[in-house]
């Protein structure tokens, strides 16, 4: 089993080899899309939790929440069975 480290250092390994296929436009894109990156703040959980609550209160075309998610349930089950035949 590797460690953290190790797997880190395999997908920073991985990842500069990717970066080494592309074309030389595309190094440069890369490159200005990672200089306008900003530092993203820590969020927990929770509180994303808390922001996405009611998000689809609004919403027409859901009336039961407990049955629509069967009913997508329902769906997938379906979609599994059809794959493992």
């Amino acid at each position: 089993m590797q460690n953290t480290k190790q797997r880190a250092e395999n997908i920073l390994t991985d990842i500069i080899e990717k970066i080494q296929l592309l074309t030389a436009s595309q190094q440069r894109f890369l490159q200005e899309m990672l200089s306008r990156h900003e530092k993203i703040s820590f969020v927990t959980k929770r509180s994303l939790l808390r922001k996405s609550f009611g998000i689809w209160a609004e919403r027409k075309d859901i009336k039961d929440s407990i049955e629509y998610v069967d009913e997508m349930r329902r769906g997938w089950e379906e979609r599994s069975q059809r794959i493992e035949i």
